[in-house]
């Protein structure tokens, strides 16, 4: 039933991919970013010094917390985007855990991501989708890694969990994009999740015009001349002196 929803989340788009884990093919495990602070880094320094070359700064100037938090802005999307691509086009949480997901390196673009056989039963099923994708995808696998980057760079959980709601809320955009007549189900999984648990208070949720934003600032605008999100809690950008 796993690999049914899965495909149908693959279908959304690239950030939804789930692909299956291959040994020696570059693929690293996701715990290593939640206990190898130096993976992290290496991710983020790979990050600033890409931006380092767009800009044409120094990599100097390109701040690490505001780096730190576009990064795993990034991740975010690709550990939240196929679960709640699979609650909404098939009405379930796919079975993913912390120890069987694999990530690899890449210079830009999504995250590729991957999952092997986890080991004993799935856990079982909470109250409703929303609770279940709370549970067994924000709770234990997105909080650690969060917990991982905000503690390597001093960044307020606000924030971060401001990030992962963004996330969300960008997953859920393609979501009914691609499939314009589950638009009511995204929107419902969307507020539910907003209104409960883990993401409340970090957004607020239009749903007659299918906008959000949320109350934190990713520090997208801290990068020189990039501005500020279309979902910021910011009016516009503050003055980077």
């Amino acid at each position: 039933m796993d690999d049914e929803a899965l495909d149908l989340a693959a279908a959304v788009g690239p950030y939804f991919v789930v692909e299956q884990w291959v040994a020696d093919a570059d693929w690293r495990p996701l715990r290593e970013l939640v206990e190898q602070p130096a993976a992290v880094t290496e991710r983020v320094e790979s990050a600033r010094q890409a931006l380092a070359s767009r800009t044409h700064l120094p990599v100097t100037e390109i701040e690490e917390r505001a780096t730190a938090s576009i990064v795993f802005l990034g991740l975010a999307a690709r550990l939240v985007g196929p679960s709640s691509a699979c609650a909404v086009l098939a009405d379930r949480v796919p079975d993913l855990r912390l120890d069987s997901l694999w990530w690899k390196s890449v210079a830009g673009g999504p995250w590729p991501i991957a999952r092997s056989t986890p080991n004993g039963s799935p856990p079982a099923a909470s109250s409703g989708l929303a609770a279940e994708l709370d549970a067994r995808i924000l709770t234990p696998i997105v909080a650690p890694v969060l917990e991982s980057f905000a503690d390597t760079y001093a960044i307020s959980p606000q924030v971060m969990w401001g990030n992962v709601a963004s996330s969300l809320g960008g997953a859920l955009t393609m979501i009914t994009a691609a499939r314009p007549d589950r638009s009511a189900a995204a929107a419902q999984l969307f507020q539910e999740l907003l209104d409960h648990g883990t993401l409340q208070d970090t957004g607020d949720l239009d749903r007659a015009r299918r906008t959000f934003r949320r109350r934190s600032c990713c520090l997208f605008y801290r990068v020189p001349d990039a501005g500020i999100c279309g979902d910021c809690v910011l009016d516009e950008a503050p003055s980077r002196a």
